[in-house]
């Protein structure tokens, strides 16, 4: 249980952890289930960065959060994020989307995302540290990652030879949607609303991956964490003015 908590760790954050001499492909599905964890432990360590408001303007303490956080998982996601972007504005059919998305250099719609998404994370993050709002910026990163594990019980895998291939293979479904399911009642309990837009958010981004790759990639699954972490913080900053 230990191995497959530390190998999510590993794998998703910059976090030291013990190394392993042999991972095998069942150890890295059952991984899985403990990206939400991991997304808590980012949260936590958003929140203790964010204490520097004490001391800061809003505005440079958001962009040390901002820094933190994209240290913290070694932009992962945001280049899962640049990728879907490239592949996206590239068009074509499947496999030519996927051809795009696996160049490890990024084109404009890449460095466009990227631009734009950090923009609006660093403009959101000031509102949540103006109203205090710690226990927002600590679930931020939770639902993200659940959102994407999520995304991975209903949706083809279409990267051939992809990093995130055997975790598909061995996903502890049941473990997975006690997840989900315990996001959805935290949501409805939340604000109805945001639950309903963070629902059209991820319908929509999944629309966009199947009609661009036929299903769904490491990558994509790194835009829908993206994604729908952007679209909880703004649905939080509604609440928060409001």
């Amino acid at each position: 249980m230990f191995k497959n908590f530390f190998l999510s760790v590993q794998f998703l954050s910059r976090f030291p952890t013990p190394q392993y001499t042999s991972i095998t492909a069942m150890e890295m599905g059952r991984s899985v289930s403990w990206f939400p964890v991991v997304g808590a432990l980012i949260g936590a360590v958003l929140v203790a960065v964010a204490q520097l408001q004490v001391w800061l303007p809003p505005e440079v303490v958001a962009g040390v959060v901002l820094a933190v956080w994209i240290l913290s998982t070694g932009a992962l996601h945001l280049d899962g994020l640049a990728d879907t972007a490239d592949g996206w504005l590239a068009g074509g059919d499947h496999q030519h989307v996927l051809e795009v998305m696996k160049d490890s250099r990024i084109g404009t719609g890449g460095g466009v995302a990227l631009v734009g998404l950090l923009l609006l994370k660093w403009s959101l993050v000031v509102v949540l540290i103006e109203y205090q709002a710690w226990w927002f910026l600590l679930v931020v990163p939770i639902v993200g990652r659940i959102s994407s594990i999520g995304l991975m019980t209903v949706t083809r895998y279409v990267s051939v030879n992809g990093v995130a291939e055997q975790m598909f293979l061995h996903l502890s479904k049941p473990f997975i949607w006690l997840w989900v399911s315990a996001l959805i009642v935290g949501l409805l309990w939340v604000s109805p609303g945001l639950f309903i837009g963070l629902l059209l958010a991820w319908f929509w981004m999944r629309w966009v991956m199947i009609r661009m790759t036929g299903g769904m990639t490491g990558d994509t699954a790194g835009a829908m964490t993206e994604v729908m972490e952007l679209a909880f913080m703004l649905g939080s900053a509604v609440i928060l003015i409001n």
